[in-house]
């Protein structure tokens, strides 16, 4: 009895240890690699450029976790700001703080202010799969100076769905990606709504990131340069 105990126990540990190699990382697993953006309007005039550096990474019991640093600038290069947020990739889920969808710039005019952010992990499993959907997500920011509120703004990402496989090329080379489509609401004294389709390459990260508006495009995003 004690033997099968034992067996079963082993295959266990293993069967677990599988699974968390399993897990698909989007990001360098590399402390200083950077990657960098380059935003353009719908009438492809760039608008501004971004780094993403994985300041600090770790790996401990089969879980991956980074912390990225991101900088971003506008089309005359002046630095907006920066943010710092977590992703982890942990039994076979990759996930990422939704403070990454923080803009700089607005964090930075709140910077002297009582500033309270709750948010939660987006998530893509390993196995998915074209024509899944995902977990939605939010993020809300509350900002008050001397016990008045500035700012309640609200965003979610829903719909969020595994659209396809496939290549795609920018002046930083070739990746395989799966296409994640989702809608963005933001709602602060009014709601704004726009649709979104992101590439995500593993190793890598975001590729390139389309947003539209009822079916127009508005703006994009895409990988301009990586350093490991």
């Amino acid at each position: 009895m004690k033997k099968t105990i034992l067996i079963f126990s082993i295959i266990l540990t293993y069967s677990m240890s599988l699974f968390a190699q399993d897990c698909v990382f989007y990001y360098p697993k590399t402390k200083g690699a950077k990657l960098e953006y380059k935003s353009f309007d719908k009438k492809d005039k760039i608008t501004g450029r971004s780094t993403q550096l994985v300041k600090d990474i770790s790996e401990n019991g089969g879980v991956i976790e980074a912390l990225i640093e991101t900088q971003s600038f506008d089309k005359k290069d002046k630095d907006l700001g920066k943010n710092e947020y977590t992703v982890k990739c942990e039994n076979g889920v990759y996930s990422v703080d939704m403070k990454s969808f923080l803009d700089a710039a607005t964090m930075e005019a709140y910077k002297d202010m009582n500033v309270n952010v709750t948010s939660d992990n987006l998530q893509i499993p390993s196995s998915i799969k074209v024509g899944d959907v995902l977990p939605d997500g939010k993020l809300r920011v509350m900002v008050s100076s001397e016990g008045v509120q500035v700012l309640d703004m609200s965003t979610t990402l829903s719909n969020r769905k595994v659209e396809t496989r496939e290549q795609i090329t920018t002046e930083a080379g070739t990746f395989d990606c799966v296409k994640i489509t989702y809608t963005i609401t933001t709602k602060m004294m009014i709601s704004v709504r726009f649709e979104v389709a992101e590439w995500f390459c593993e190793g890598v990260g975001s590729v390139k990131t389309e947003s539209y508006s009822k079916g127009n495009l508005m703006s994009y995003t895409v990988l301009s340069a990586i350093t490991k």
